[in-house]
């Protein structure tokens, strides 16, 4: 009986507050008991702009001189002398690098004593043929006359091949050590190490002292230290393939150093490699991209780590509001009308009923009387703050900008507020706005008083 009893008072309870709130009074007939009235929403706001708007490529990349060279050795030896030290200037031919050339000094004493002997043989050996053609010139006279055996005939012939044999043979001899001497002479010249070009000692990788080798297949040898034009600089960075397609050589950029992020460096775009490169252990694929710097700045040194940002497009004149204004509506959360025009645009593209309903639409939501509405808007070119709308707000137009929590519960027709100083702001963007409108009247008007007098 008392659960029946409670049940009932209950229900009497919420009916009186339905009843209570159906009751009008006053003549402006607003409701006696005001239930779950709608908070409006703070929001921050701003008027569209006509500007100049870039669209930007951003991508990390590395700093390098453009000719930058290794210096390692053609020979195994140790090194001397190392009159250089990192970050030293060197002009083309200066002395970098002294190898040890006591064992190819050696050789080549040895490899000239090899050609002076063998020059003396070769001339050993001439008279040796010389006089073997007179014994076989004296054999033929002889056996004319029958004063001479064939056999003794056929001996000095064989000797006179034999001794030309071995004049060929010292002759050869003589050119082999003549390539050997000029092999050790030439490893004797690359005992001294100059600079290849101007430039600076960027990196020093060896010491006095060391031993280095020369490269082979499996290994790459010794780089004694690196030589860097720093007159030239370009950045060598990583374009994701999302963006790869806008970008094309002769394009303007700008490079900003990791060490001073505020004050860009003017760059143009040299070339867009053809195929990618796959990171490991990543699923990120990029593209090579190469950017001379065109300035010459101190700050920039080889090795830093910068980020770049490219101009694939611009248009002068555009209408602009901020980025974080646009934002995304399910189909299901806007009006009909507007979906209904945002079918008319889509009218190409084939979806299924699914593939439909799971759409999402780019909107702006305007302030008119207190309140957002939605707009469909056609988004252009944007940077990193702002975007083109190509049409569906206008210059008079008050964008709801944020913040993210507001704009995330807006819904067409939510009321909203405004915080004192997003009127003030309003406010200055009119004043700047009605100088250009009184002198646009100002001239109508006069125009007027001109036909009025004639």
């Amino acid at each position: 009986m008392k659960r029946l009893i409670a049940i009932l008072v209950l229900v009497l309870i919420v009916g009186g507050v339905f009843a209570l709130g159906s009751l009008r009074s006053g003549a402006d007939d607003k409701p006696i008991l005001h239930v779950a009235e709608e908070v409006p929403l703070t929001v921050n706001v701003s008027r569209p702009e006509r500007q100049k708007i870039v669209r930007l490529v951003q991508a990390p990349g590395d700093v390098e001189a453009t000719l930058e060279v290794e210096i390692s050795s053609e020979i195994v030896a140790k090194i001397d002398e190392m009159p250089v030290e990192e970050g030293d200037v060197a002009k083309k031919g200066d002395l970098l690098c002294r190898l040890n050339d006591d064992n190819l000094a050696a050789e080549v004493e040895s490899g000239e004593a090899r050609v002076r002997r063998l020059e003396a043989a070769i001339i050993d050996a001439d008279a040796d043929v010389e006089q073997a053609d007179r014994d076989y010139r004296r054999q033929l006279r002889l056996s004319e006359v029958d004063a001479t055996s064939d056999k003794e005939r056929l001996d000095y012939v064989t000797a006179l091949k034999k001794a030309r044999a071995s004049l060929d043979m010292r002759r050869q001899e003589l050119v082999e050590s003549q390539a050997f001497l000029k092999r050790v002479k030439e490893d004797l010249k690359r005992t001294i190490i100059t600079s290849p070009i101007d430039g600076v000692v960027s990196k020093l990788d060896a010491k006095i002292g060391e031993v280095v080798v020369t490269g082979t297949m499996n290994n790459p040898g010794t780089v004694i230290m690196t030589i860097s034009d720093l007159s030239r600089m370009q950045v060598r960075a990583r374009v994701d393939e999302v963006d790869v397609p806008l970008v094309k050589p002769g394009q303007k950029a700008r490079v900003y150093l990791q060490s001073e992020d505020q004050v860009p460096v003017a760059a143009n775009v040299v070339r867009v490699a053809s195929k990618s490169t796959k990171q490991l252990g990543r699923d990120v694929v990029t593209f090579e991209t190469l950017l001379e710097i065109i300035e010459q700045d101190q700050r920039i040194r080889p090795g830093m780590t910068s980020n770049v940002e490219i101009e694939v497009a611009q248009k002068e004149d555009a209408i602009t509001v901020p980025v974080e204004a646009i934002v995304h509506r399910m189909r299901k959360d806007l009006p009909e009308s507007l979906v209904q025009e945002f079918d008319k645009r889509q009218a190409g593209l084939d979806l299924s009923e699914r593939a439909r309903a799971a759409q999402y639409i780019k909107v702006v939501y305007v302030l008119e009387e207190e309140a957002s509405k939605v707009r469909l808007v056609k988004p252009g070119i944007a940077d990193t703050r702002l975007v083109e709308l190509e049409d569906g707000v206008t210059l008079d137009d008050v964008v709801i900008t944020g913040p993210y929590r507001s704009l995330d519960q807006l819904k067409d027709g939510r009321k909203v507020s405004l915080p004192e100083e997003e009127k003030t702001k309003l406010a200055g963007q009119a004043e700047q706005a009605k100088p250009a409108d009184d002198a646009h009247l100002a001239g109508s008007d006069g125009s007027k008083a001109s036909d009025d007098a004639g």
